[in-house]
């Protein structure tokens, strides 16, 4: 009999697992089936670009792993130091499959896929420690109703990715010190925190809180491993550690070697108590609502709630919570650490809090429905029930509300700083003027690195000097020491240099002048090429 039952409740387990799954598949694509085969736009479309980039630099160098390329010839051969491209490379990777003109709807695809494993283990955390699947349902309703994971799991940057891993890595850290104390759960956990971090340096308090607090807990607890698995764990640490410490100066290396600095790889901590509260004050009015929804916020503060309520009322049994006070203690420190830091570049990258918050948060919510539906008993069932469908459903629909106008435009203030508008349909103009896909371009009047360079498809260099100041023979200088054989610009600039300085377009023939954009080319290829 106890057999036949354990098998039932495996069979529900399984079923609701894959009813979850369809679920959050479905929800995925709502979300972002739109969007998939859109290049880079929208809010933060450079550091969009730049990751796309990279993986178009393995599809078009053989897939050299160490070698990381984007479409820009600043540097030597293409090469760029950065963090551990694992989404680019698989990127890439895919390409092989469907072709280089569909990477980017690979890319965004696989990280898509990567949040519905994220949503899938947080399900299954919830499930099994609580066995009430609408419960279960709410950590991932909650993700999609932070405006800027669902954003930014639809597109090509790392920290949602690593995030995800982190919720991963998170089941097994559970597993192993509340459910079975199987050894292995430690190992992946292990592995999946250290990989989060070199995907995603800040998502390295998780490895470091995890690790010290399951190492600091064994030392009071010396059954906790036998002496063989104490070896093993401390091993795994240190291979992580000697890891990233490798890629890092690695890292280094490649941007000191190729001349490169398009990745930011430094601190910019915050050096006074004012520059703090203008740091806070620019995020309160930029970025607030766009971390998370008013319904996102109101079930945060319940949930900090109800775990303050709860550790009130059950402090004779403190020791049995001991470990997860030590978590959170050791993570809040982590991430206080992590913002300072990291400082100002917290005020125009909305998304550098998902990777070193965003875990932590996960925890907190779980924490909170684990405590919710331990008191429910049976007389309030019924009400639990309802207001975790509330707790499921409300978020998932403000966050859609509020991803679908993020993805569209007007969307002020935000959508007055985008660039990208006049070089959509770039490759599409060059292919029917017969630019060969070979030809390297030059963009001038622009900033980001790569995005021109995505959208015309094309490698070169984005340039944006005083062109009031700027000779004609400077700019075919730097064409033909690069063989840039088109000068591309928008077109309100051209009209702006043929006010201007009429003599920098004088060696030069208009090839396609549209609307938006302007291509050029110089009447006489300089000998050097």
């Amino acid at each position: 009999m106890l057999l036949s039952e354990r098998t039932d409740s495996l069979r529900k387990e399984k079923l609701y697992q894959s009813i979850a799954v369809c679920l959050f598949i479905g929800l995925a694509l709502v979300f972002n089936a739109p969007y998939l085969s859109w290049l880079p736009r929208g809010l933060h479309e450079w550091a969009q670009s730049d990751r796309l980039a990279l993986a178009l630099g393995y599809y078009d160098y053989q897939f050299d792993f160490f070698h990381p390329r984007t479409l820009s010839l600043v540097t030597v051969d293409r090469v760029t130091g950065t963090e551990l491209p694992l989404q680019a490379y698989i990127a890439s990777l895919f390409g092989l499959l469907v072709g280089r003109q569909h990477i980017t709807v690979a890319f965004r695809c696989l990280d898509l896929a990567m949040m519905v494993v994220g949503f899938y283990y947080l399900f299954r955390l919830m499930y099994e420690s609580t066995g009430n699947f609408v419960a279960s349902l709410v950590p991932a309703a909650f993700l999609l109703g932070s405006p800027i994971f669902i954003y930014y799991s639809g597109n090509y940057t790392p920290d949602p990715f690593s995030a995800s891993l982190l919720f991963v890595a998170i089941y097994h850290y559970w597993r192993f010190y509340y459910r079975d104390r199987q050894f292995r759960h430690l190992i992946v956990a292990t592995v999946l925190a250290g990989l989060a971090m070199l995907v995603k340096v800040t998502s390295g308090v998780y490895f470091f809180a995890f690790t010290g607090v399951i190492v600091l807990i064994s030392y009071f607890w010396p059954t906790l491993f036998t002496a063989r698995q104490k070896v093993q764990f401390l091993g795994m640490i240190m291979l992580v550690v000697l890891a990233l410490i490798g890629y890092f100066l690695y890292h280094e290396h490649l941007n000191k070697a190729y001349g490169s600095g398009l990745f930011l790889n430094t601190t910019l901590p915050i050096s006074s108590w004012p520059a703090h509260r203008a740091i806070w004050t620019k995020i309160w009015i930029g970025w607030i609502s766009e971390y998370f929804t008013h319904v996102d916020y109101a079930l945060l503060k319940i949930s900090w709630g109800l775990l303050v309520v709860y550790a009130i009322v059950q402090w004779r049994h403190a020791s049995a919570y001991l470990p997860l006070l030590a978590l959170f203690g050791v993570t809040l420190l982590g991430i206080t650490i992590m913002y300072l830091l990291l400082g100002i570049q917290l005020v125009p990258h909305d998304y550098y809090i998902i990777a070193p918050l965003f875990p932590l948060l996960m925890m907190v919510l779980c924490s909170a429905l684990w405590i919710l539906c331990r008191i429910s008993g049976e007389r309030g069932r019924l009400l639990i029930t309802v207001l975790l469908l509330v707790a499921t459903v409300a978020p998932t629909v403000a966050g859609l509300r509020h991803h679908r106008a993020r993805m569209h435009e007007p969307y002020s203030p935000y959508s007055e700083g985008y660039v990208y508008r006049w070089e959509l349909g770039g490759a599409e103009k060059l292919r029917k003027l017969g630019v060969p896909e070979s030809s390297f371009i030059l963009v001038m009047g622009e900033g980001p690195s790569n995005l021109a360079l995505i959208h015309f498809n094309r490698p070169g260099i984005v340039w944006n000097p005083d062109i009031g100041k700027i000779t004609a023979d400077t700019v075919l200088r730097l064409m033909a020491g690069r063989r840039l054989e088109y000068l591309i610009m928008r077109r309100d600039l051209l009209d702006q240099i043929k006010q201007q300085n009429p003599a920098l377009l004088t060696p030069f023939r208009e090839v396609n002048i549209e609307d938006q954009s302007a291509i050029l080319q110089p009447l006489q290829r300089p000998v050097k090429w």
